[in-house]
């Protein structure tokens, strides 16, 4: 049971920023429609991307939710909660900047929030006891 709450644990420390690579590469790569100029031998078309649609503050949401995607693994790194916290309470802020351009990241949000619940790995998995207990073995003195 330990080993799988492990796995659970390093799994919501991995989805948030995959998660929110692959909605960058998606908004960078995918496109809204085509321009074209020129007429006859220069005539010429091009995609516009999502991306190049963003302005200023729309490049500044997307940064800062890639950067906060990252919140649980400096959590798990640092071995606390607290990256992973500020993480969860920031994303929402930085989304309601610019709805428009942050809403893509909310799945993501979800799995930074989740990874603050259940907060980052431990290295290894014992129980330890104040007290014996009444399987603890005893040995001859």
């Amino acid at each position: 049971m330990t080993s799988l709450v492990r796995r659970l644990r390093v799994f919501l420390i991995v989805i948030g920023p995959l998660y929110s690579v692959v909605v960058f590469a998606y908004v960078v790569l995918e496109g809204t429609g085509s321009a074209c100029s020129g007429a006859g031998s220069s005539f010429h078309c091009w995609e516009i991307t999502y991306a190049s649609k963003w302005g200023f503050t729309g490049s500044l949401v997307v940064g800062a939710m890639m950067i906060l995607t990252l919140g649980p693994a400096l959590s798990a790194k640092l071995r606390g909660r607290m990256p992973s916290i500020l993480s969860a309470v920031l994303i929402p802020i930085v989304m309601a900047v610019d709805i428009s351009h942050g809403w893509p990241w909310l799945p993501a949000w979800a799995a930074v929030l989740a990874a603050a619940i259940a907060g980052p790995p431990t290295r290894k998995a014992s129980l330890t006891f104040s007290r014996p207990t009444d399987d603890t073995p005893t040995y001859p003195a």
